[in-house]
């Protein structure tokens, strides 16, 4: 039977103990993650793979370390100290969701798509911050009484 576990990163950190990158001292993540390609990728394959993690995308925007060796969206690896266990699949939060707007190039956290959801349903390239009171209403924003829009 498989195990599905979510983390946090610092729950992540403390309990596997991520290891620097022998190969680039100056790596991503203070030092800790490894590239998808050259000498560290293979570094990275001689490793056990219990100990192997990767960064990427995940399909709702957000970005996750995974346990395990993964190529699908992945943007590194890292090896951890203490190894996961076979049959359970472990998926750490490391940011949410991001929407970007190309009307007036604010990025904001949209950590449900509410935001992306909203806009893109009625085809409208903006924000909330740039969006008429008109194209607010029309994507399903509501106004508070303390005049704020919220989905």
């Amino acid at each position: 039977m498989n195990e599905f576990i979510e983390l946090s990163y610092d729950e992540w950190e403390s309990t596997y103990k991520p290891r620097k990158n022998p190969v680039d001292p100056d790596a991503s993540y203070d030092g800790y993650m490894f590239e998808t390609y050259g000498s560290e990728l293979e570094f990275i394959r001689t490793i056990n793979p219990n100990h192997v993690w990767t960064l990427g995308d995940g399909d709702d925007g957000g970005m996750y370390i995974w346990n395990g060796y993964s190529i699908i969206n992945r943007i590194g690896y890292f090896i951890t100290a203490v190894p996961f266990e076979d049959d359970t699949t472990i998926q750490v939060l490391v940011s949410h969701n991001w929407y970007y707007c190309e009307n007036c190039q604010e990025e904001m956290e949209d950590e449900d798509n509410l935001i992306r959801d909203a806009f893109q349903d009625i085809d409208l390239d903006k924000c909330p911050n740039c969006a008429t009171p008109e194209e607010l209403a029309t994507a399903g924003f509501t106004q508070t009484k303390e005049g704020l829009w919220r989905v």
